[in-house]
Parts: structure tokens; sequence; C-alpha cells
């Protein structure tokens, strides 16, 4: 989990249980209040609505938390918690003025105060309930027409209440007994009356809300209509609601009344909406009650067999009847035996009434899958399980994502991961992009839940099919290096050795045919300096195939011998260990290659060069100080790279420009 994201879920969680507590609080004073005798002058919610009143303040902070969880940036998310902390403040400001007006002598300070925040309370529900409606559940605006009523609603609330608070109107009971403090007598009528006109139009804003969720609706694809199916019809019941309830508190003065009215749009909303909100993780209605079903069809049954092994162990009457304990345990085995093959029979008939495709995609994936057949293609059987030809499925490589064939896969839109749990530890073995208009993501995952195990197979094949790709390709650079390295000998023999030796041959057989002593006498003589040349030409080019000192000294000694004629100061800390030949002559090339890298394009002032064995093998890292910024696709790095990777061995370059080079190979030996 991120950083932001684990900090958005834990403020949201913190709301949540602060609500919590503040009912607890609540709960206790009114107690208390009770048994002090003041129960008739407190306005104490009954019994019976006290769990209205709890769902009302929970529901909107468990419904944020859920959406906070995913996307911490949401609005929905935040204003569903800002809701239930407007509820908890309602019920608080209320447990203010209980002790500061009604108890005696009173354990708080500002009654006046508290009964007027307690009467105008309710005004922050409105327009939050309104954004809600409005912004569920991408998180934008239908329109900028639709903005503007979300923007009237936020303002005219504002100014409801502010004029609202200095009018002479009285408080609503239990606060009338205490007055308005905060009453202008010089604008309290013409406040008074500004104050109803905005609040109508608070009303009418939410009335709004419910219509603009219901054209939403209406606008949607299937999918998205599923997911706002239940919210609909409660944003669609808004328009009767609302007049209820406003004639509730201005007019009929039934406290039950304003309670119902209340709590069936600040109950339902937020109960609905968490079916419903957030088109990306898929809070679709049919998902829900079919899992809710599965579950619940599932423990009437095995608590069923529970009860019915409990029932028969008691109806025993012979003398080595079990005991109720015996029983008991008997009937629990039994039920914890029957729980898979019954949710397996369960889910299946539910899935088949409510959640059509999921159940038609499983049959299909499961039928191939029983076939066990060779070649099986887990692409296609997605396809044709989903009805949707544009799935695509892309399997973790070392550079990025790859196809089937071990290519580089372009990333989709709308994917899902298919986890292999177990030693993997939950590693990811494939993304399934998908067309959300043909598809829904959670079957989707679930039917690539079943084909965990051949696309990871699949995925061992693309990342062989890699490897052997890179295998060819690099015996092919190989073969063409050596192809080079043979002209490059080919024309320093012709250019070097063998014309000196043409010379000379030339030259003898000159002085040869002329007869004279003398001369005969000097061209031996220029022959034998001629003749020590072109040895040491030949030399020269074979040490630099397989140099002496490699061979007589091993690798430490040929370091040596190219640290004393290197331009540049080269450091060399190698042990006088042997190794098998081909391993040294392998970290001979790299080294070489590296060192001539660095002497000749990186204007380097010192390297270093450094040889430790590890395991069976050695490690050699060479680094420089110079320019760095070095290119690995060039032809010489390539090469390198070739030569190690073909002796099994690994390498890794990093040069950071300004920062010099540095490459560590790793090769292993059989001895």
């Amino acid at each position: 989990m991120r950083r932001s994201q684990w900090v958005a879920v834990s403020i949201a969680g913190a709301l949540l249980l602060v609500d919590v507590a503040a009912l607890v609080v609540s709960l206790l004073i009114d107690q208390t209040l009770v048994e002090r005798g003041y129960g008739d002058r407190v306005d104490i919610i009954p019994s019976p609505w006290v769990y209205l009143v709890a769902v009302a303040v929970l529901s909107p902070a468990a419904v944020g938390l859920a959406i906070v969880r995913t996307h911490p940036r949401h609005a929905v998310g935040w204003l569903f918690a800002g809701l239930s902390v407007s509820l908890v403040a309602t019920i608080l400001v209320d447990e203010w003025f209980s002790l500061s007006a009604v108890l005696d002598p009173p354990a708080l300070g500002g009654a006046r105060v508290a009964a007027v925040l307690g009467d105008k309370s309710f005004y922050p529900w409105w327009p939050i309930l309104t954004l809600i409606l409005l912004l569920t559940p991408t998180g934008t605006y239908l329109s900028p027409r639709w903005r503007l009523v979300g923007s009237t609603s936020v303002v005219a609330s504002v100014v409801s209440f502010v004029f609202s608070v200095v009018s002479d109107h009285p408080l609503n009971a239990p606060y009338d007994a205490e007055g308005n403090p905060w009453t202008i007598d010089a604008i309290a009528g013409p406040a008074g009356t500004i104050g109803l006109l905005t609040f109508g139009v608070v009303a009418v804003a939410l009335v709004l809300g419910g219509v603009a969720l219901v054209a939403r609706w209406r606008s949607s694809d299937a999918e998205g209509r599923r997911q706002l199916l239940w919210l609909a019809l409660a944003g669609g019941a808004l328009p009767a609601l609302v007049p209820l309830h406003l004639y509730a508190v201005f007019f009929a003065h039934d406290s039950y009344l304003v309670l119902a009215s209340v709590a069936l749009f600040l109950v339902l909303i937020p109960v609905t909406a968490g079916l419903a909100v957030l088109r990306y993780r898929l809070y679709d209605v049919d998902r829900i009650v079919a899992a809710t079903t599965t579950y619940s069809l599932l423990s009437m049954l095995l608590s069923a067999v529970f009860a019915g092994i409990v029932w028969i162990g008691s109806r025993i009457t012979w003398e080595d009847a079990p005991s109720p304990e015996t029983t008991a345990a008997v009937g629990a085995i039994t039920a914890a035996l029957l729980f898979a093959p019954l949710r397996s029979g369960v889910q299946q008939r539910v899935d088949r009434r409510f959640n059509r495709r999921a159940y038609d995609a499983t049959r299909v994936v499961r039928r191939a899958l029983a076939e066990d057949r060779a070649g099986l293609d887990p692409q296609e059987l997605l396809r044709t399980a989903l009805a949707d030809p544009s799935i695509a499925v892309s399997y973790p490589g070392v550079e990025g994502p790859v196809d089937a064939a071990g290519r580089a896969a372009a990333p989709r839109p709308h994917e899902v991961a298919v986890l292999r749990e177990g030693s993997g530890g939950g590693r990811v073995v494939a993304w399934i992009g998908y067309d959300r208009q043909r598809t829904e993501e959670h079957t989707v995952a679930r039917v690539g839940a079943l084909v965990a195990a051949e696309l990871d197979n699949t995925r061992l094949r693309a990342e062989l099919r890699r490897h052997l790709t890179e295998l060819d390709r690099s015996r092919a650079r190989i073969a063409e290096a050596q192809r080079e390295e043979r002209r490059r000998i080919e024309c320093d023999l012709h250019d070097g050795a063998q014309q000196s030796l043409l010379a000379l041959a030339f030259d003898l057989q000159t002085a040869q045919l002329s007869g004279d002593t003398d001369r005969m006498q000097r061209a031996l003589a220029a022959g034998a300096t001629s003749a020590r040349d072109a040895v040491r030409d030949l030399r020269d080019l074979a040490n630099g195939l397989h140099p002496q000192a490699l061979v007589e000294g091993g690798l430490a000694a040929v370091l040596d011998d190219v640290a004393r004629h290197s331009p540049v100061p080269l450091h060399v800390t190698a042990p006088p260990d042997r190794w098998d030949p081909a391993v040294e002559f392998t970290a001979w090339l790299v080294t070489a290659e590296a060192v001539v890298n660095a002497q000749k394009h990186a204007g380097a002032a010192r390297i270093d060069v450094a040889v430790r064995p590890e395991g069976r093998g050695l490690r050699l890292r060479v680094a420089d100080d110079g320019c760095g910024g070095a290119d690995d696709d060039s032809s010489g790095l390539r090469g390198l790279r070739d030569r190690v990777e073909a002796s099994g061995g690994t390498v890794t370059i990093t040069s950071i420009p300004g920062a010099g080079t540095t490459i560590e190979a790793v090769l292993p030996c059989g001895s």
C-alpha cells in the first residue's frame, strides 16, 4: 500500500472509530440523565430508533472508508466521511445542550450557543448529499450545468445558515427554551425570509441531485446501469422524501415523522451507494447479491446439518448413546467436510441465476481444462469463454510485459492481474486486457484464476523463447565477431610479417644472383634483422590471440602484463589462483576490451581491475573514472556481453555520465 493511500485509510478509519466512540458516549450520557430524573426534559431518542440512528451515522463512515481504501483521492469517499462527521457533530451538540441547559447544576456552559447550533446542525447534510449524488460514481459532474447545481447547493446552504442564525424565527423544541443570542433585530424579519427561501433552493438542489443520478444511470452502458441501479432508485425517491421531511420539520412538528423521513435518505443513500459507487471497483448489484445469497444459503444448509445431527443424537436412548459433546463434535466435523462440495454446488446455482456470464465462462474454461489437451492457448480460451475477441494476455518479462511469443507487449487501458498463490507468494503470472463494454472486471479475474496454471506455463514458455531468441542473436554476433577477427588477422599477416618475409626472400635471392660476396654478406646481415622483426611481429600477433603470460602465469600474470604496458595507470587486485583456462581466457578478453574502451573513449585517468573467487567461478570488476555515459548497445560492449553470456556468466554495465563506467562479470567454472 502506498504511503498516501495508507495515510488516507488511516484518516478514514480514525473517523469511523471517532463516530463509534461518540455514539457510545452519547448513549451513556442519555442513560445517566434518565437515571438522574431528567428523562422528561431531555430529547432522548426512543430505544427502537437508536439502531436506525447508529446505522445513519456509521453507514456513511463505513462506505467512505471502503471507497478511500481503493481510491484515496476520490471525492465521494471523503464526502461520505464528512456526512458521518456532520451527523456525529449533531449528536454531540445535542448532548452539549443537555449538559448545559437541562442538567442542574449545569455541567457545561454555553447553553444558548449549543441551542442555536443544535437547531441548525442539519444544514451540512443537504449539500453533502447533493454532491454525493452529483459525483457518483466517477467523481466528476455530468456537465457544467450539473456543476452549477452542486455549487449552488453549497452557497445556498451557507447563506441560509447565516441568515437563519441572525433571524428572529423561534428555535425548535427543546432549544426554544434558551432563545437565540445572535438575532440582529434590525434585519431579523427579512433575514428569516431569505433563510427560508435559500433553504428551499438547497432542497431543490438535493432533488436535482437525484435527477442527475437517474440521468447518469439512463446514459450508462449495461454494466454501469447494474452498478447504479439501487442508488438510482434511492435518488429517484427524493422528490417524495424531501417534501415529506420539510413538512414534518416546519408544519407537523412530529419528531417520529422527522426521524423517519430524514432516515430514509440518510440511511438509504449511503447503503445503496456502498453497493454501487465507483465503477472502477465494480460494486455491481448482481455480484454482491450472488455472493450474499451463496454464503447465506451455505450457512443455512450447514447449520441445518449440524442441528440435525445434534437433534438425532439427543433422541438416541440406548445405553451406549453418545454424549452431547460427542454429538456436537460429529456435527461440526460433518459440516466442515460438507463445506467445499456444498459451496461449489450452491455457487454454481446462484451464478446461473444472478451472474450468467461468469457461470457460462467458468463452465467453458473448466471443460477445456478437463480435456487436458496439449498446446492449450489460454488467450484463445479466454476469448471464447468471455465472448470478448479483444482479450490480450501479457506476461512479466525482464524488460517489461511480453506476449506468448516473448515479444514486447503494449499495455492495455483495462487489465486484470492474475496471481499465482503458493510458493510464488502471490506473484503476478499474467495480465489480462479486456474490453469493459463486453466484460466485467470481476468476471475476468474469476475466470483468469481458473487458468492461472496454464498462464504460468505459457509465461515460462515465453521466457524460454525470449532466451532462445537472445541466444541465437548472441551466437550470430559472436560468429560475426570471429569473422571480423579472422579478417583482421589476415590483414595483419599480409601487411606485416608476410611482407617482411617476402622482402627478405627477394633481397637474398637478388644478392645470390649478383655473385657479389660483399653484397651477399650485407644481405645476410639485413636478412637476420628482418627475420627478427618478422618473428617479433608474429609473436605480438600470437600474443594478442592468446598471451603467453596467460598460459604460463594465469590471469594474475597477464593482468600485471597489461598494467605494465598500459598508458593509463592501471591498478590490479588479483589472487594468484588458477581457474579453468576457458574462464581465464574470457576474463582476459573482457578485461582487455574494458581497458581499451577506458583508454580510447572514456578519457580515464585511472583504471581499477579486481578479481576474486566467487563460488566455483570468479567475479571480475573493471572500473574507470572517465566521462561515463557508455552506450550499452555499442558493438564493443555488446560483444563483451555476448562473450560472458556465451560462457554461462552474467555481466552488469553501469555507466553514469561524469562518474565513470563499471563493468562487473561473474564467470562460472566447473573446477
